[in-house]
């Protein structure tokens, strides 16, 4: 059922995002980076229900596996009596044996991530990733590029969406394919949750949608997030934001 008492709050739902993504600096300061580094300050179980429920990780074995753990013995019988009696009470002891050793359960590790955008794909077969991701990585390498390429980007001292505007407005071709993009580009008053009006219409799904959108390129959102926070990972620095490339 819509909740029609939310409010889609950009600060707040980019504040989260940043939070999931993995902090990926640059090479020449790489580190090992722990991957459920958002989870780390709850519990254990609320931290493995969490990640499974949000990504989609598989974080447990699955029932079968664990009834063919009993069945070999790897399992101690007295110990799961007594958890069953502690976490249910022994009464129900019988009962709860009886569904972890028989009954049938659905299991279902698809996460919330991917799920929203994955019905237009079926509904409408439209594959934003695969319009998208070319050219947005080669244009993210460009710009983001330390010395490597042969040709400089020509990064304008307004950051990346300062310099898009201004390619766009002395390119003879367009990044866009329609003039309603190029116009909405332009319009500095356009915010993201206009764009999220035109492309989702429901702003209950506005977080959902960019959840979909960010997490499907981590790598790329996590790196921009992290030369946002920390510019001096860049020795040739560059302005972006998490903020530029959703809205991009």
């Amino acid at each position: 059922m819509k909740d029609h008492h939310y409010i889609f709050r950009e600060d707040n739902v980019l504040h989260h995002i940043k939070h999931y993504l993995p902090a990926q600096a640059a090479l020449k300061d790489f580190i090992h980076h722990n991957t459920l580094h958002a989870f780390q300050d709850r519990k254990f179980f609320d931290a493995l229900s969490e990640a499974s429920t949000i990504f989609g990780y598989k974080t447990s074995l699955s029932l079968e596996e664990y009834r063919n753990l009993y069945a070999e013995g790897k399992i101690d019988v007295g110990m799961l009596h007594q958890t069953i009696t502690d976490h249910k009470g022994e009464s129900q002891t019988d009962v709860w044996l009886e569904k972890m050793l028989r009954q049938s359960f659905t299991e279902n590790f698809a996460g919330r991530i991917g799920f929203f955008r994955s019905h237009w794909k079926s509904l409408y077969s439209i594959d934003p990733d695969l319009d998208i991701h070319p050219f947005l990585f080669r244009f993210l390498c460009s710009y983001l590029d330390q010395g490597i390429s042969i040709w400089r980007f020509p990064v304008i001292e307004g950051g990346f969406l300062t310099t898009i505007r201004e390619m766009e407005k002395n390119m003879m071709v367009s990044f866009f394919k329609s003039k309603r993009a190029k116009n909405l580009l332009f319009e500095k008053s356009v915010t993201i949750e206009d764009l999220l009006k035109i492309l989702v219409g429901d702003e209950t799904l506005y977080e959902h949608y960019l959840f979909d959108q960010q997490f499907s390129h981590p790598g790329w959102s996590g790196i921009v997030s992290a030369v946002e926070d920390m510019p001096k990972t860049l020795l040739d620095t560059r302005k972006i934001s998490l903020k530029d490339l959703i809205f991009f």
